[in-house]
Parts: structure tokens; sequence; C-alpha cells
């Protein structure tokens, strides 16, 4: 009876990457980044994710897709705008439930709130606050400071359309998939706790991002951590090496055209 459990944690556990990673992939798809090479891109950051503390481990996914995008705003808005939305499903799922029956909001939720509440309020507002502030520095007194400040906007409204030509008509999609990622999440390691003889509640779901943000001992998270990055890693070098054949093939192919 485990061993079908196991089974079907394991299926359950590849369908919650394979969610999270087409979210990433349906970010940077218009940017022509190769599929065959950004699952193994993929897999690797997130296995770097996994074994690095406090998700110090994006730092090394944005390096890595600016290089397979070839560009640095790619590689850091798309895991910015990866984090956001997977931090607002997240959001929505622990603030129900600290509110309506903890009686308290934690203090790492208050701050994943906080983080999501700030991108937000500045993705509505500041296109209202750059046609206002365009006219204003461009209405007052020439001087070298104000075309500096110009250009900075200039800079500033570049970044802003770059990220909305990247999640343009993928908002409600982005969302779900991240919503989806974290229920299964959650049924992963209930299960997962279970094998392991232990007892599983939302509390402890709770305690498990809370660990996570604040890195706080959870004593279930140690596990399913070492039991995710083998999975991870294993799954790392099958798709990798599957990479690097096509690759070859292709490689061998232009050479014998030519």
């Amino acid at each position: 009876m485990n061993i079908a459990i196991a089974v079907v944690i394991l299926i359950s556990f590849i369908c919650v990457h394979f969610i999270k990673m087409m979210r990433l992939y349906l970010i940077v798809m218009d940017r022509k980044v190769s599929f065959d090479r950004f699952v193994p891109a993929y897999l690797r950051t997130t296995l770097v994710n996994l074994l690095i503390p406090y998700k110090l481990g994006e730092v090394y996914r944005v390096i890595v897709f600016s290089r397979i995008s070839k560009g640095f705003r790619t590689g850091f808005f798309s895991v910015l705008i990866d984090r956001f939305f997977d931090t607002l499903a997240l959001c929505l799922i622990l603030l129900p439930y600290q509110l309506l029956y903890l009686g308290r909001v934690a203090v790492p939720t208050m701050l994943l709130a906080a983080f999501t509440a700030v991108i937000i309020i500045t993705y509505m507002v500041f296109p209202a606050s750059y046609t206002f502030l365009n006219r204003y520095i461009i209405t007052s007194k020439d001087s070298k400071r104000s075309m500096m400040a110009l250009s900075a906007l200039e800079h500033v409204n570049g970044w802003y359309t770059y990220v909305r030509d990247l999640v343009k008509g993928r908002y409600g999609i982005l969302f779900l998939f991240s919503l989806a990622a974290w229920i299964l999440e959650m049924a992963v390691l209930a299960g997962f706790t279970k094998i392991m003889g232990g007892k599983f509640s939302v509390a402890d779901f709770g305690a498990y991002i809370e660990s996570i943000v604040s890195g706080r001992s959870y004593d279930m998270k140690v596990w399913y951590t070492y039991a995710s990055a083998i999975v991870i890693a294993v799954l790392t070098v099958i798709f990798t090496v599957r990479y690097l054949v096509i690759k070859h093939k292709s490689k061998a192919i232009e050479e014998t055209g030519k």
C-alpha cells in the first residue's frame, strides 16, 4: 500500500514541477527560448534552489535564464514575475486560513503579502505616474538634473513596458497555474508526511512555508527537501543528457548538410 502511495506522490510531485515549469515557460516563450534547453535549465536551477536556503538560488536562476534568453532583462523579470504569481497564490491560501482559524497572521505571511501588494500597486499606478512625471519634467526648467531625471524615467518606463509584454494576455493562466501548483504540493506534502508516519494539517503546511521564508526548523521539511532534491537531480541528469544528445544530432545534421 505504501508503495502505491509513494508512486502517486512521486507522480504528483512531478506534476507540481511540470506546472511550475510551464508557468515560467509561458513568461519567456516569446523570447525564442528553446524548450529543449529550457527544461534542463529549469530543473538545474530548481535543484540549486532546494539546496540553498532562503530562496537564494533564485539569483542563480536569473543568471541561467539571462544566458539562455540572451538578455539580463528577460532573466531578471521572468524570475520576478514567476515569484510574484507564486507568492500571490500562496498568500491567497495562507491568509484566509491564518485569519479565520488561527486568529493571527504569521510574520512571514505578512512579508509575502506586503511583497505582492507593493508589486500590484506599483504596476497599477505607474502608467499615470509616468505620464504626469514626464509632462512635469519636460515643462520644468531645462537643466542637466532634469535631463537625468527624464532619462531615468524613460528607463523605468522601458522596464514597465517589457514586463507588461511578458505577461500580456497571460495573467489568468499564470495565476491558475500557481494556485494549482500550491494546492497539489500541499497534497504531496500531506502524502509524504503520512508515509513518514506523521500527521498533516493546513497548519503544518503553513509551518513548512514559514520555515522556507524564515529559516526556522521544521522536521518534515528536511526529509521532504532531501527527497525532492533526489527526484529533481535524477530528472536534471535525464533531461540534460537528452538535450545534449539532441544538440549533438542537430550539429551532426548541419555538418552533413554542409
